[in-house]
């Protein structure tokens, strides 16, 4: 069949549409990857300097266009590069705010300075949008000396980069997870006052200088991975709309943005009435919409639309449904009971906690057990394979640190007043025991993502062809 044959949506990527997809694929998976990178390297007490940050940034753009630009075709490889660099660049924007305003020395003058412009802000964005193209054309150019004559390079479709896209859209809740589970574990979530701005400034003109304060740091570099989340999903729901024929991924694509939007205004409401409620349903509902992304993303794969699964694989997914859709069940449950745990220091909701672990525990072994021998029936039921043997690396890895944060001395004594603006200079240092904590916050929401991901594929290896 040649392109022509093809249906729009299934053609290559051979038009300036194609290139466009592409670059916004290009574009946002280095911005994600960039951002995690300068969360570590403008940590309190590692602030790395200038000089060294901004190369250091400048290498995820430089390999995922170089890796991914690859998928484009020759004609339009350059063009997607140079734009995928572009798009990096404008998203940067939203964390190189807190680098070209006015640094205050203490957060008592922002009332006079909040949102006021450094003098060399222009030239500091111009600079910016420069190196990126700059980075991202130099790899473009060198992707194509590197599949020159390479005839096994895949050209992916349009499909193929929504999909992609889709899957760079969930990675972007990963770090928000992880700095708002840090939020929780360091009592850091009224470090900034103000719900919406961030002591007077809008969000992304938050000046650098007062993220020295570690857990200032965390609660505004959490909104800050939040915005790029509700812009990630926002694009990923437009794409979806123009682009996908099917009914399924746009319905999953818009609850998908509604969630976010959900997720985002409980935030609000939690810091503007220091709500302990909204605080739990915020951190429990987070973890769904990871979930949920997830499954969109495998939705919009080729892999779910070409499948074809066998009988016998058909007969295996039928019983794993079943099992990992308890298991799912399961796992909310527990996550909801360790959110109280965490926020409410609640002795009760610990021993509960740690009593259905072992119910939960026996679930996801024996669910993934399906999984996998699901995914042996024959080829068709590949895909599901993995998601198995993840459930069972992350459930162990998550009960080890479980017994970690109960030997690291977790108290059920009644939860202290969070740190706020006020007492913050007075606050006691963060201790090594919340690393611990944000890290079994995270596997559980990687394990309720990987028991969603087996059960979406379980559905839909259920389903035989029709017959032709």
């Amino acid at each position: 069949m040649t392109n022509q044959e093809l249906p729009n949506d299934a053609a290559p990527a051979l038009s300036p549409a194609g290139a466009v997809g592409s670059a916004l694929t290009i574009g946002f998976g280095s911005a994600v990857f960039m951002w995690m990178l300068a969360w570590v390297l403008h940590m309190p007490g590692v602030h790395v300097d200038a000089k060294l940050a901004v190369p250091a940034l400048m290498v995820p753009l430089f390999v995922i266009t170089l890796c991914w630009s690859r998928h484009v075709a020759a004609a339009h490889r350059l063009k997607a590069a140079l734009m995928g660099g572009f798009v990096a660049g404008l998203v940067n924007l939203l964390i190189l705010g807190s680098h070209i305003v006015e640094q205050p020395e203490t957060t008592d003058q922002m009332a006079d300075q909040a949102n006021s412009f450094a003098p060399n802000a222009l030239m500091t964005v111009i600079g910016s949008m420069v190196l990126s193209l700059i980075v991202a054309g130099i790899a473009g150019v060198l992707a194509g000396v590197l599949t020159k004559n390479k005839t096994e390079i895949n050209i992916y479709t349009a499909i193929t980069w929504r999909s992609r896209f889709a899957w760079v859209t969930a990675l972007t809740y990963l770090p928000l997870i992880a700095v708002g589970g840090a939020v929780t574990s360091t009592d850091s979530g009224l470090a900034v006052p103000d719900a919406v701005t961030s002591y007077g400034a809008v969000s992304v003109l938050f000046p650098l200088q007062l993220m020295a304060e570690p857990r200032i740091f965390l609660e505004h570099s959490h909104r800050l991975f939040g915005t790029l989340a509700g812009l990630t999903t926002l694009v990923l729901m437009v794409r979806v709309l123009m682009g996908e024929p099917r009914k399924l991924p746009k319905l999953l694509a818009i609850v998908l943005f509604v969630a976010v939007s959900l997720q985002g205004y409980m935030g609000i409401i939690r810091v503007a009435e220091q709500s302990t409620f909204f605080a739990i349903i915020h951190g429990v509902f987070a973890q769904l919409v990871l979930a949920w992304a997830l499954g969109t993303a495998i939705v919009l794969s080729d892999a779910w639309t070409n499948a074809a699964p066998s009988e016998e694989t058909a007969i295996a997914a039928k019983k794993t449904r079943k099992t990992m859709l308890i298991t799912v069940i399961a796992l909310v449950m527990q996550l909801a009971m360790g959110a109280v745990t965490r926020h409410l220091h609640s002795g009760h909701a610990m021993m509960a906690h740690m009593g259905f672990a072992f119910v939960v525990l026996m679930l996801v072994i024996i669910g993934g057990s399906l999984v996998m021998r699901t995914g042996k029936t024959d080829a068709s039921g590949k895909a599901i394979r993995p998601f198995g043997a993840l459930l069972h690396g992350l459930v162990v890895l998550q009960v080890t640190l479980g017994f970690a944060v109960i030997g690291m001395g977790w108290s059920s004594e009644e939860p202290t007043e969070l740190h706020t603006h006020e007492n913050l200079s007075s606050a006691p240092p963060i201790e090594a025991s919340s690393l611990v904590t944000t890290a079994h916050h995270l596997i559980g929401a990687l394990v309720l993502a990987a028991a969603v991901g087996a059960l979406v594929w379980a559905i839909r290896l259920a389903i035989r062809p029709k017959a032709q």
